[in-house]
């Protein structure tokens, strides 16, 4: 059986990871780097550099070079998110077929997910040559707040890469599952997340082996890069005032100053001030070359950070509050992303949440080992899947039952509502399934290697904080013009001010998903102490976050035999749009995945034939404010007169929470044509034979 991985694909860093011998571990390349910068460089000779190599040539041909582009995958072009990347960024964006987003590299223009893909390609050949073997399977994570069109485009790159993706998993949900099974009792645990170009706020429950998401919220626009570019715009004008020289002219120069202000930004973690030259930036009016030493201080730095840290804390105020709860509530508060090493933002998670920080994993490397216990399980699970099939046709053709033993296997259950019009269902059931019993645990395992765990001081009394204001709401695409021939039957939606996820539901019970195995964290130190470490944040929450250095040898994790449920949820609501420009929630915020929704759609015209129907994703009653995802044009209708005509709609989130459309008309009982044209993203047959084909021409390296 080939290996299935685990890969954090990060806007800074991709980590790949794998369950070697009952353990998840991170895997180096050959020169033993775990951590594998998502820069994809084109090179003159036709290869395409991918990693440190690439990260190195930003400061050469910034032009070629192509990062941080994993917040814009799956976005429009003419997006707020792409339009201020074009303003920044020294590559070249530009529009491709359905207002998608493309780079432009030597003359060619790239989809975003083929940039993502030469990143997985080369994770890929990592994990075969540690692992010594074929990797086609694997599990990718990406943030919680990612919508529809941005977990396709993902998918699509794994797919490109020549991956099956066994799942779309949440960056906090599999950084919750490579802490699990240390937490021996019930507890609600807060993930913060803060990678180097996305931040998420995971708020769970785990209770057993139930590892159940009660609500996810984020922001797709907001991490380390926008620090970076901070510190690199503070550099600009210190070299402004005393060369007259403005660098962010320069691409070339504006690319040098951003790469020293992220080597000087993580020094800033474990050191108080640094000294830096500035150099090979540009040169004087008098033509010599621009050279001087500047001091920056980690108080300049919290400086520039602050209102960035402070967004993510007003964020994780809102999504407490939602499923009203209280910071002091959650039992434990789990530090994700490089970003955290920050520490500003140790000291103001460990304020808002009135407790210490747990930094028991490296932070960089936690994503990418609950992705590999995720694949290790849905990869075990699948080939005893296979070897039972096969067991039965054997058993079918000796004439026996599907055991061998002659005893006929009990019917499906049929659903009873197979559409879910609105019926109510038991708690934890997603909408038109049917209860089912997890699968068991395959795993047998052996002992963890090193992982570094400590005691945390006493937390600090907790503040009670005011109440935030509102969250503001980034304004969507509308896309497409509107259609005359998109009527929706029922009322439109009255509210005009923006909503947030509703409060949290009754308890659910265990949902059907597939299972993952739990894990357990080591506490083997290899000679090095972690009493030291207790200190790091304390209760004062004034001291640096771990350094890389706690870290020398990377994490490991145990896994253990039990195999844990766990419950996702959609971080977004799923909208139709209605008379007037207002929309209608079809599947709300923070619903458990997978679940769907049926709507009734009616003919607004005689004999009309065609019906479109346009989607998005967001929480504002208006449709235009929030993330416009395409449209679905239901074909092939009967002619007939206005009305007369009504079509049954299923909208599903799968376990990815990627949409899926299908749809009946209700007279006949027979399925009808429905199309859903995803805006921003190529989907069909042959955008991915070009895509395959560009992938085909370059060597990566």
């Amino acid at each position: 059986m080939s290996h299935a991985i685990g890969i954090d694909l990060g806007t800074t860093n991709t980590v790949v990871a794998a369950v070697v011998d009952g353990v998840a571990v991170t895997l180096e390349d050959e020169h033993q780097r775990r951590l594998l910068p998502s820069v994809v460089s084109f090179h003159p000779s036709g290869t395409v550099l991918v990693g440190e190599a690439a990260r190195e040539r930003r400061l050469i041909d910034p032009e070629n070079t192509i990062f941080s582009i994993k917040p814009l995958i799956g976005r429009t072009f003419d997006s707020d998110e792409v339009k201020a990347a074009r303003a920044r960024f020294p590559f070249l964006l530009t529009e491709g077929s359905k207002n998608s987003t493309m780079v432009l590299a030597r003359d060619v223009a790239y989809a975003l997910p083929e940039i993502s893909a030469f990143v997985l390609r080369r994770a890929k050949a990592i994990a075969e040559q540690a692992l010594g073997g074929t990797v086609d399977r694997a599990v990718i994570t990406v943030p919680a707040n990612f919508n529809d069109l941005q977990r396709a485009s993902t998918k699509i790159a794994g797919k490109l890469a020549g991956l099956d993706v066994l799942r779309i998993l949440n960056e906090p949900t599999a950084a919750a599952l490579a802490y699990g099974q240390s937490i021996a009792k019930a507890e609600k645990i807060a993930v913060y997340d803060l990678g180097g170009g996305t931040f998420d706020i995971t708020l769970l429950d785990l209770s057993g082996n139930v590892f159940e998401v009660l609500a996810t919220a984020g922001d797709t626009a907001l991490g380390g890069d926008d620090i970076d570019r901070l510190l690199a715009e503070h550099l600009a004008r210190e070299v402004m005032k005393k060369f007259n020289f403005d660098p962010t002219s320069n691409p070339v120069a504006f690319a040098r100053l951003r790469f020293i202000a992220e080597e000087v930004k993580k020094e800033l973690s474990s050191r108080t001030s640094v000294d830096r030259e500035i150099s090979g930036i540009g040169y004087t009016e008098g033509g010599v070359p621009i050279q001087m030493t500047m001091t920056i201080t980690r108080d300049a730095l919290d400086k520039i950070a602050l209102p960035l840290i402070e967004r993510t804390i007003t964020v994780s105020r809102q999504s407490v509050e939602i499923i009203g709860l209280d910071p002091k509530d959650f039992d434990r508060v789990i530090l994700v992303g490089g970003s955290t090493r920050m520490p500003l933002a140790a000291t103001h998670v460990g304020k808002f949440f009135g407790q210490t920080p747990h930094l028991k994993v490296n932070p960089d490397e936690v994503v990418a080992l609950g992705a590999a216990i995720q694949a290790h399980a849905l990869n075990r699970s699948k080939a005893g899947s296979k070897r039972k099939s096969a067991h039965d046709q054997l058993a079918k053709a000796q004439g026996g039952g599907a055991s061998g033993d002659n005893v006929p296997s009990s019917p499906p259950t049929a659903n009873p509502n197979p559409a879910n019009v609105d019926v109510p269902r038991a708690p934890g059931v997603p909408a038109g399934m049917t209860p089912e019993a997890p699968s068991p645990g395959f795993f047998q395992f052996e002992k963890a290697q090193a992982v570094i765990t400590f005691s945390p001081p006493p937390a600090p009394p907790h503040g009670a904080g005011a109440k935030p204001p509102p969250l503001p709401q980034r304004a969507g695409q509308s896309g497409a013009p509107s259609r005359t021939s998109r009527p929706i039957e029922g009322t439109p939606a009255r509210e005009h001010s923006v909503a947030l996820p509703g409060p949290k539901p009754a308890r659910r019970s265990a949902a059907p998903q597939e299972a993952v195995p739990d894990l357990e964290l080591g506490a083997a130190l290899d000679g090095r102490s972690g009493a030291n470490l207790g200190a790091i944040v304390a209760s004062t929450f004034e001291q640096p976050a771990p350094t890389a250095q706690a870290f020398a040898r990377g994490s490991a994790i145990e896994t253990a035999e039990n195999a844990p449920l766990l419950i996702d949820v959609t971080p977004l609501s799923l909208r139709v749009e209605t008379v007037g420009g207002y929309c209608d929630v079809l599947i709300s915020a923070n619903s458990p995945v997978p679940c769907e929704k049926a709507r009734t759609f009616l003919t607004a015209s005689d004999n009309q034939t065609v019906v479109f129907i346009r989607v998005a994703q967001g929480e504002s009653s208006r449709f235009a404010e929030n993330t416009y995802l395409g449209e679905l044009e239901l074909s092939g209708l009967k002619p007939a007169e206005r009305g007369s005509v009504k079509i049954l709609v299923t909208f599903e989130l799968d376990a990815d929470g990627i949409l899926n459309v299908r749809a009946m008309d209700k007279e006949t009982n027979r399925e009808t044509n429905a199309t859903m044209r995803l805006l921003g993203t190529s989907t069909d047959a042959a955008a991915l034979s070009e895509m395959a084909a560009r992938q085909a021409r370059h060597v990566v390296a």
